[in-house]
């Protein structure tokens, strides 16, 4: 997934460089143990740090991640961990940021 996930982001990056890229890991509490669910959010960290064109095609602008339960639908409101860059709430913000300094002043934003 993680490669995949690189993929996608070069392959948008190549060819529109100022695009930005966001993705959505959703994935189901029992199919995580402990220690993938450490290592994927370490990764996905360090996937989702692009904040110019002029960085890494692979890295993604932003990335969020999301546990849910399937037997009853809720999200766990504990994983990825508060401070996590990964934060389904804070991904609004980091978005609003970096297309801002990629766009303001440009048209049709001007």
């Amino acid at each position: 997934m993680i490669n995949d996930l690189g993929t996608e982001a070069t392959t948008v990056h190549t060819r529109f460089p100022y695009s930005l890229v966001i993705f959505f890991v959703v994935l189901p509490k029992p199919a995580l143990n402990p220690k993938q669910e450490r290592d994927l959010i370490r990764t996905l960290e360090r996937l989702g740090t692009r904040k110019s064109v002029l960085n890494q095609h692979h890295l993604a602008e932003a990335i969020s991640m999301i546990v849910w339960d399937p037997h009853s639908g809720l999200i766990d409101i504990n994983i990825p961990p508060p401070k996590s860059i990964l934060r389904i709430e804070s991904i609004h913000n980091k978005i609003e940021e970096i297309y801002l300094d990629r766009y303001k002043g440009l048209p049709p934003h001007d």
